[in-house]
């Protein structure tokens, strides 16, 4: 019971009593059901009474119906979080002008705070957190949008500091409430500040961070690194983030620079063959995702202007095909060592 304290752990419990039902329904099916009668009641409805109260206390899905409604509905709660802030966004620029300046300042204050509010008292009241977690998103996109406009404001010298204040932000509004999106954006907000700060210590145009993008590839490796100290829930995300973090600039600085080629290449089946290991599914994914378009850009870089297109295209689909088959015999050599 004491291990049942967050609602990921409360659906995996879920999860391992609706296999284990699964289970029991085919083994007597088989007739080779190993419990008696008595016992299968009595363990019932130990599982009845425990799904009774997470679901009172969590609102987990008790079934593959609910997951896809709980999935659908994090759909919609991000459609209508990217609405929502479209809305705000287009309000403000359509009333910007005919307001005085004392105005704009206070129609400012409230974007992120009327957000924030609306989050805390929807958090409160719903379990599911779906509409908190929309206006969270609201939240920081009010936060984004203030720091830019009063800069604009006030001719304040621009400064790359403001994107600390997004993280910062974000992570405040994510780590109490565990939302993934907001602490997804803080790590984005935060390594892209390693890299404009950097520009702004040497009094260069820090908004030209993209030009320095070794500091952003190593602050996203350090928080990749650091998952472990991340909450459980809001982990996949960070990792998620920080690899997009580090190696998107990755496969800009590989274009023309062979050390950089070589470190993608590494750090791509790095990251495969630790995911596999550890079974994060999101970050097997980028892996695989940026592996694949990493190789892409090298061929057309090294084939594309002299070799036949038919040939082109059939070497693709064979490296593809031995990819494919590389990471099958890998995930089935992890997954034996796993097992024993």
């Amino acid at each position: 019971m004491s291990s049942l304290t967050t609602k990921d752990a409360a659906q995996r419990r879920a999860d391992q009593i609706a296999a284990f039902r699964a289970e029991l329904d085919a083994l007597a099916g088989e007739g080779a059901l190993p419990f008696a009668p008595a016992e299968l009641e009595a363990v019932a409805a130990h599982q009845e009474a425990l799904l009774a109260r997470l679901s009172r206390e969590f609102d987990i899905d008790r079934g593959v119906d609910a997951k896809r409604m709980s999935i659908g509905m994090r759909l919609a709660s991000l459609f209508g979080a990217a609405t929502l802030t479209a809305a705000v966004v287009s309000f403000i620029y359509r009333i910007w002008g005919d307001l005085p300046t004392a105005g704009q300042v206070t129609l400012l204050t409230a974007a992120p705070i009327v957000p924030l509010l609306v989050m805390i008292a929807a958090g409160r009241i719903e379990k599911t957190r779906y509409v908190a977690s929309l206006f969270a998103i609201v939240a920081c996109a009010g936060v984004v949008l203030q720091t830019m406009l009063l800069g604009t404001l006030f001719n304040m010298r621009s400064t790359p500091h403001m994107l600390l204040v997004w993280a910062v932000f974000a992570f405040a509004v994510a780590l109490p409430w565990r939302f993934g999106v907001p602490f997804a954006w803080g790590v984005v907000a935060l390594c892209s500040y390693a890299g404009a700060v950097r520009l702004w210590i040497f009094r260069a145009p820090w908004d030209q961070f993209p030009e320095a993008l070794e500091p952003v590839v190593f602050t996203a490796a350090l928080v990749f690194a650091a998952h472990r100290l991340m909450p459980r829930e809001l982990a996949a995300w960070g990792r998620g983030a920080a690899l997009l973090m580090a190696f998107g600039p990755l496969l800009v600085l590989s274009w023309e620079r062979p050390f950089y080629q070589v470190l993608s290449l590494v750090a791509g089946v790095a990251v495969i063959a630790g995911g596999l290991r550890q079974r994060w599914r999101e970050t097997t994914q980028i892996g695989v995702l940026f592996t694949s378009l990493f190789l892409l850009t090298r061929f057309v870089d090294w084939w594309w202007d002299w070799m036949p297109r038919y040939l082109f295209f059939l070497i693709l689909s064979s490296i593809a095909l031995a990819w494919l088959w590389g990471l099958r015999l890998a995930r089935r050599r992890l997954t034996t060592v796993l097992d024993k």
